[in-house]
């Protein structure tokens, strides 16, 4: 019999306590909450047709969608769910923009919560979930904390699809070929990079065209310069961003930069073409949430079995301790609050969410952000190292951009990519960020 593991904690347990509060945006939402108006499915047997708006055009996730897709219609013979696939970013930065704010988006869809979704659900374009969840004891089957940026107002719009924690993946064959150690300081990870390069050997994969693809690396030294109470305190508005801490966060990445830790021509570069070079075993170093570690296990790559996931190194006199991660249960699916058929909506979301939460921790995408029940054999190895690291976490952040809003986001990746051009320094950089966030307060975001 296969050993069997109920997974209860993951990044639950500790991030409850830093991030008390943190998706309580103070938003004035509309309760559209008019279910009882609206006849039961099962009990009419009508015919039902609902739309689901994803993120997985590509295979391996995608698959999994449309297994699930197909379950729920064998199991509902009058339920028809249109699966409707996007790429991510145009999804996040077109698609679900455009129609979210006039409600006209799938009647089940994937968001991100926090400040992301707060103008729709302010909007009155999502549909409240307390109801259906007390109603369906939903609560029960949830890790500790995983609602967060699900909430607003203390109302529950999200539901947790699954969780993220960063850290950097080495590869130790290019680490042992070129007797290089794996940093545990960021002065060793400056020594790394130097003698990689030394080597002619591009040391970090980043594709700096994208704003997020930076902010990972540069957020994660903030949790190290700032502490993981600090920034989330600061990122919540109660805290300013124009610190010490943050300012060398940012000279820190600079520092990487000048010393050629990344590809050359890194602002023309994509995250996704970046990490598939780091697939195919041609740089040693990345740093990325754990669902990078899907790749690593796959078998279509040349890195499998190579990969060791660390820590973000730890800053000399920083206040962020090794235990201390970026991550965190961001990743929600939403529903349309104009739905005809709101209680099988739910039913569907419900059930397409715990479903991809057990089979993507399998694959090594994410962390769960609801119990699972799963076989240790079936899980990535990659993500099993990344659950260890995790273990004595004592504080999580999520990334900078799923707390900021509107133009403020925007503003972050042009700082960021502003450091990275030499154009921008650590000073404007901490100035800017602040600005961005008092217009957030402010609501000024359009």
């Amino acid at each position: 019999m296969k050993a069997k593991k109920v997974l209860g904690f993951v990044l639950a347990g500790t991030m409850i306590a830093a991030l008390a509060g943190c998706g309580s945006t103070g938003g004035t939402a509309k309760e559209k909450t008019d279910t009882d108006k609206k006849e039961s499915s099962k009990e009419s047997g009508e015919d039902i047709n609902l739309t689901f708006w994803h993120i997985w055009p590509d295979a391996e996730m995608g698959e999994i969608v449309d297994s699930y897709v197909e379950k729920f219609e064998e199991e509902h013979p009058n339920v028809h769910i249109e699966a409707v696939a996007t790429q991510e970013v145009e999804y996040q930065n077109n698609k679900l923009k455009v129609a979210a704010a006039t409600g006209s988006q799938g009647d089940v869809f994937v968001c991100w919560g926090g400040g992301y979704a707060k103008n729709y659900v302010e909007a009155g374009n999502v549909l409240q979930l307390d109801e259906l969840m007390k109603k369906n004891n939903t609560k029960d089957d949830l890790l500790e904390g995983t609602l967060t940026y699900g909430t607003y107002d203390d109302k529950v719009y999200g539901l947790p699809l699954k969780q993220w924690a960063g850290a950097l993946f080495c590869n130790e064959d290019l680490f042992e070929e070129y007797n290089v150690k794996i940093p545990e300081t960021f002065d060793e990870l400056l020594e790394a990079v130097k003698a990689f390069r030394a080597e002619e050997v591009t040391p970090m994969a980043l594709g700096a065209k994208d704003g997020w693809h930076i902010g990972m690396i540069q957020n994660a030294l903030a949790v190290r310069t700032e502490g993981a109470d600090y920034m989330n305190r600061a990122l919540q508005g109660e805290e300013t961003l124009d610190t010490e801490g943050i300012v060398k966060s940012a000279e820190l990445l600079c520092e990487l930069n000048e010393a050629g830790a990344f590809p050359e021509g890194t602002l023309g570069l994509g995250a996704e073409e970046a990490q598939e070079e780091f697939y195919m075993g041609m740089v040693p170093m990345y740093y990325g949430g754990s669902w990078v570690a899907s790749g690593c296990d796959s078998d279509e790559n040349d890195i499998q079995g190579k990969i060791k996931a660390v820590p973000m190194p730890t800053v000399d006199g920083g206040k962020g301790g090794v235990n201390s991660f970026s991550g965190g249960a961001i990743d929600m699916i939403m529903l349309n609050a104009n739905t005809k058929y709101p209680d099988m909506a739910y039913e569907f979301a419900v059930g397409i969410t715990k479903y991809m939460s057990e089979e993507a921790y399998k694959i090594g995408d994410s962390l769960p952000a609801w119990k699972v029940d799963v076989d240790e054999s079936e899980v990535s190895p990659t993500l099993k190292q990344i659950e260890n690291l995790i273990k004595n976490a004592d504080g999580y952040v999520l990334a900078w951009d799923t707390f900021l809003e509107g133009t403020a986001i925007e503003k972050h990746y042009e700082l960021l990519q502003g450091l990275m051009a030499g154009t921008t320094t650590p000073e404007e950089f901490a100035a800017g960020m602040q600005e961005a966030q008092l217009q957030v307060k402010k609501g000024d975001t359009e």
